[in-house]
């Protein structure tokens, strides 16, 4: 019996932000109130609830990739309270608390040392975020894939967008039959991928411009 073939997979390794991407304030607040106040974990409780999805998304992700990991700049005990309230604590290889104003204190250093560490490449790693400046720039120059999700305060940004997490692993599925395609059918528009998109199980989404496809 022959060995078996691995599916081809563009990104087998998916950093994902916390705050803005995994989980956001109650409906009615905005993260800068939090931070302005008290944030301690008990209030993070209050403030914050899972974004509608995610945690189906986290769980499909956590059997689709190699490596699924947080990279976040909440503090360790606002992150941890979260994650175990929300009941996603053990679905990460690492959990990475970033100190923005370290020295190299940014999201693309870590997740370009987390996989030099082991042995891991990085073009099949992609990031995604909700803020520009902390979780696409800084990656994107390391030559890191990242995309956001599209928020209010994101929209000047010309990046690819997935309207939420819960958008992610079709957006990844879709990276992958464009990655098995041949160089002359990946030029095509991406009018002509809408039929693959509906087989990824998204015939009933009517988000405007659902999915881009990853160059």
């Amino acid at each position: 019996m022959g060995a078996e073939t691995r599916p081809t997979k563009k990104y087998r390794h998916v950093f994902l932000d916390a705050e803005g991407t995994i989980y956001v304030p109650r409906k009615g607040h905005t993260q800068y109130e939090f931070w302005a106040g008290e944030h301690t974990p008990e209030k993070a409780l209050e403030f914050f609830e899972l974004d509608a999805g995610a945690a189906e998304a986290i769980r499909q992700l956590r059997n689709e990739v190699d490596t699924l990991c947080i990279v976040s700049l909440n503090p360790k005990p606002v992150l941890n309270a979260l994650l175990a309230k929300f009941g996603i604590a053990d679905a990460f290889d690492e959990v990475m608390i970033i100190d923005e104003f370290r020295v190299k204190g940014d999201k693309g250093h870590h997740i370009r040392d987390f996989l030099r560490k082991r042995g891991l490449r990085a073009d099949q790693a992609i990031m995604v975020g909700d803020m520009p400046r902390i979780d696409f720039f800084p990656v994107k120059k390391l030559g890191i894939e990242s995309i956001l999700v599209d928020r209010y305060y994101n929209q000047g940004v010309p990046a690819e967008r997935i309207p939420g997490l819960s958008e992610l692993p079709a957006w990844l599925r879709i990276a992958d039959l464009v990655e098995s395609m041949s160089p002359s059918t990946r030029v095509k528009p991406l009018d002509e991928f809408v039929t693959a998109y509906e087989l990824a199980g998204n015939r009933d989404n009517k988000t405007k411009s659902p999915i881009g496809v990853p160059g």
